[in-house]
């Protein structure tokens, strides 16, 4: 299971949650739900703010809101719910708590849902952006270490990013390996027609000479000019390969 399926399941798990929450008996002790709804609502807003950050408004004021004029059924939140806050008119409540506590969870468990049905595309989405600068800080520490003459050194850093990046894009393709540890070659053949053209195989193929070179000591020293083509090469392939 994937690191984003994994996620995807825990929000689920976390909705399902909700539910239980809400379909909570009239007459269990207040003192037993509201931890149990604290923790569900801490770890919920979390995955809100992450997901639908546009929605974390709409599910803080069913919990809570801090300015009110007056308290209705529109206005009682959780919050009061919790510390068993009855409202009433000449003795009679005026507010049905239970009601507006199911109306209110419904309302959250709704938007939680909203972002679990999303939550698969928009991982992706940051997954992406994170592997993104990730890859940008390498290349630049690769490029630092050309420019102080650690050859060796910005060819492996280069390596990691190359490999890294078609194994990712072997995920996106469905191409596994059944080697324990696949090399930049094994990739690159494994994703040959399936993933980019034979001009792309080979560039990839250089770059992985390449990097082997700069790799193993006992092999002749790299150049500044091979180890720059690695550099830009990296980058082409970064940007141009999906």
């Amino acid at each position: 299971m994937s690191q984003i399926e994994q996620l995807t399941k825990k929000i689920r798990d976390l909705l399902e949650e909700g539910i239980k929450l809400q379909l909570h008996e009239r007459d269990k002790n207040i003192g037993i739900l509201a931890p149990e709804y604290e923790s569900w609502y801490t770890r919920a807003l979390a995955v809100v703010s992450q997901v639908i950050p546009e929605r974390v408004e709409d599910f803080r004021s069913a919990y809570r809101l801090d300015k009110r004029k007056e308290i209705n059924f529109e206005t009682y939140t959780i919050s009061d719910y919790l510390i068993g806050l009855v409202v009433k008119w000449a003795g009679t409540p005026t507010i049905d708590t239970d009601q507006a506590y199911t109306t209110k969870l419904l309302r959250q468990i709704s938007i939680l849902k909203a972002a679990a049905d999303i939550a698969p595309s928009a991982l992706r989405d940051i997954q992406t952006v994170l592997r993104a600068e990730l890859i940008d800080d390498d290349i630049e520490a690769a490029k630092e270490l050309q420019k102080a003459g650690h050859l060796r050194s910005a060819g492996v850093v280069c390596g990691v990013v190359l490999e890294a990046h078609l194994k990712s894009v072997a995920f996106r393709h469905k191409v596994s390996l059944k080697k324990t540890n696949p090399t930049i070659s094994d990739w690159n053949d494994a994703l040959k027609d399936k993933a980019y053209d034979l001009p792309t195989w080979r560039l990839i193929q250089r770059l992985a000479d390449i990097r082997n070179l700069c790799a193993h000591a006992k092999e002749r020293e790299p150049t500044g000019d091979e180890v720059q083509d690695l550099i830009l090469g990296s980058q082409k392939v970064v940007k141009e390969v999906f």
